[in-house]
């Protein structure tokens, strides 16, 4: 198993972009949901994890942490 930094180093070097999932998501919303996170604030990062994975559902997740789209 890699070390955070010798992760972060391979991902770099490899040219490869790290695709989010559906778990990665959920477990995301969850800490901006319970630390109260701003509709600023999450909405950044909405837009952020779209660019990880096509597949991203914006409203799913705005919803998941709380706030209605």
């Amino acid at each position: 198993m890699l070390n955070p930094q010798a992760a972060l180093r391979k991902d770099l070097t490899s040219g490869k972009h790290v695709t989010f999932e559906h778990r990665h998501f959920a477990a995301i919303a969850a800490i901006l949901r319970e630390m109260g996170a701003d509709a600023a604030t999450i909405n950044a990062w909405a837009y952020h994890l779209a660019l990880t994975n096509p597949r991203f559902d914006r409203a799913r997740f705005l919803k998941a942490c709380g706030v209605e789209s």
